[in-house]
């Protein structure tokens, strides 16, 4: 399999790295152009600018199967046009959503296939000086779309609140319910005096508590002696880009949906639409 690089030297190289460690790669081209069609199997595209999306959609309607790496973008139109010309043109597409892509991540999903509950702690260390919406933001849109790979996209009910210090959004709470019952809470503050990350899932039979930073998890169950009992793992946090191109090759060979694809993009992007219009409301 010939696979291209598009980006930044050095990221690209990075990721090229990873892919030489893969038996079903043949060869490994970094350009910072578009391919022409037939040229490689698949692409690797590291892009953050406005233009990301017209760049996959190039790559895809050129049948090349490809992994967007960049922020979860957010471009509804784009997102369904992308997401039309993938099934129309059979074309892989993951997108480099690294919670969902995260080894503690997938084994959870291996757990519980679909939880009941689901809620997330996030803080974000206090750093003075400059504001960044945008990537403030970026924290808690992730877990969003975290919450959506695993229920879905049918919400049901929708109750934001942020905390606002003069304009700027600097916390929020989430709570997202779903017609089956099921229901997903985010706390999330940029204003904590060290970084905190947990996940918490659980359905009728287990209970998973996951340390996202450092990858660790616990699962607790009861026994047949009404017994609880934990199992705990651990992760390596640094494996999750080389974990990311093994499912995105697999993907491809296997023919089955990538780790996060653009339909899952499209649905995050519909629910953080509807928090930013409950929030802009209040």
């Amino acid at each position: 399999m010939k696979i291209a690089i598009l980006g930044e030297q050095n990221r690209a190289t990075a990721w090229e790295k990873h892919l030489r460690k893969l038996s079903a790669i043949t060869e490994v081209v970094i350009t910072s152009s578009i391919p022409e069609k037939d040229s490689v199997d698949a692409a690797i595209l590291l892009d953050n600018t406005d233009l990301k999306l017209n760049s996959l959609e190039q790559l895809i309607k050129l049948g090349i199967h490809s992994y967007l790496v960049s922020h979860l973008p957010l471009d509804e139109k784009a997102l369904e046009k992308v997401h039309h010309s993938a099934q129309e043109a059979d074309v892989r597409v993951q997108f480099s959503h690294w919670p969902s892509l995260a080894p503690a991540s997938l084994w959870m999903k291996q757990k519980i296939k679909k939880p009941n509950l689901i809620q997330i702690k996030r803080e974000v260390k206090f750093l003075s000086g400059a504001i960044d919406q945008t990537e403030i933001d970026h924290h808690w849109i992730d877990e969003v779309a975290w919450i959506i790979k695993s229920l879905g996209g049918n919400v049901h009910r929708i109750e934001a609140k942020p905390m606002v210090i003069n304009q700027v959004r600097l916390g929020l709470n989430v709570t997202l319910r779903y017609e089956d019952s099921s229901v997903a809470s985010i706390q999330f503050s940029a204003l904590g005096g060290t970084n905190l990350h947990q996940r918490i899932i659980s359905d009728e039979n287990l209970a998973i508590d996951c340390d996202a930073i450092h990858q660790l998890v616990h699962l607790y169950r009861v026994n047949d002696f009404g017994n609880l009992k934990k199992e705990t793992k651990k992760f390596d946090p640094k494996s999750t880009a080389e974990v990311s191109v093994l499912q995105f090759i697999k993907s491809i060979q296997l023919e089955r949906d990538t780790l996060f694809n653009a339909y899952d993009a499209l649905q995050t992007a519909k629910i953080v639409d509807k928090i930013h219009n409950q929030i802009r409301k209040m």
